[in-house]
């Protein structure tokens, strides 16, 4: 008797609830609040570790493979037109672009593209994975005269925007390049390695937007480092990079 009593309460209660709701259609809510709950203790779950491990001990071993050698700590450094970080990734690059065909003149990066910096010693691919943590493949890219000079002036107003193949050279004003020793003319075309996002006019490079791609074999810029670094080691070369004064800088008067 109590329990038919309490249940046909419960459905006269959750009747009106369902009717006083249905009546009131253009209710919504004005305001919510949130607290941040830390989370003080994570139990471990001890059968996903035990499933995991030998995943995880199979990247950690891979991970730490050492590569190379470096002679010195290569920092990444922002606010400087000249990294010698910068200088070696650009130089990687370079060499691979011209792998790729040897006609390629110029190679060009971004800042925002280096992750992390290098440390002296032992080079392992743990190291290159956070240097280089994204996918880019290396792709080679032909500009007209119009959108080289905008590469040159794109180099000149971002410091430390890695390029290689060129000195580049503020002169009154206007930032010129020399190639092999020689200005290099106005008029002239310019065949650039570069990554694939930059290519997408990634980083604001709008000038590679209209600009034919000329080849894209699908090599990740990251392998191209490890290549690089696994040939040194092959030939018992430390890694060295230096600043060699391939930008000069505008001089204010």
């Amino acid at each position: 008797m109590n329990w038919g009593r309490s249940t046909f309460f419960a459905l006269f209660i959750f009747g009106g609830v369902l009717f006083f709701v249905g009546c009131k259609p253009h209710w919504a809510a004005v305001q919510s609040e949130g607290n941040y709950v830390p989370v003080k203790e994570i139990q471990d779950d001890s059968l996903s570790l035990a499933f995991l491990k030998p995943y995880s001990d199979s990247v950690f071993k891979q991970m730490g493979q050492i590569l190379c050698h470096s002679a010195l700590a290569l920092p990444k450094i922002k606010g400087s037109h000249e990294t010698a970080l910068g200088n070696l990734m650009s130089d990687v690059l370079l060499s691979q672009g011209r792998k790729i065909q040897p006609g390629v003149q110029a190679s060009l990066l971004n800042l925002g593209g280096i992750r992390a910096s290098l440390p002296q010693g032992p080079i392992t691919l743990g190291n290159v994975y956070s240097l280089m943590p994204f996918e880019n493949r290396v792709v080679l890219i032909q500009l007209g005269p119009k959108e080289t000079k905008e590469l040159f002036r794109y180099i000149g107003e971002h410091p430390g925007t890695p390029f290689a193949g060129f000195e580049l050279r503020c002169e009154e004003g206007t930032w010129n390049a020399w190639l092999n020793g020689k200005a290099f003319p106005e008029s002239d075309s310019l065949l650039v390695a570069t990554s694939d996002f930059l290519a997408q006019g990634g980083d604001k490079m709008n000038f590679f937007l209209p600009c034919p791609l000329k080849s894209d074999p699908g090599i990740l810029l990251r392998d191209a480092i490890v290549g690089y670094m696994t040939d040194l080691n092959n030939l018992g070369q430390l890694l060295n990079s230096r600043l060699d004064g391939r930008i000069h800088a505008c001089i204010e008067k």
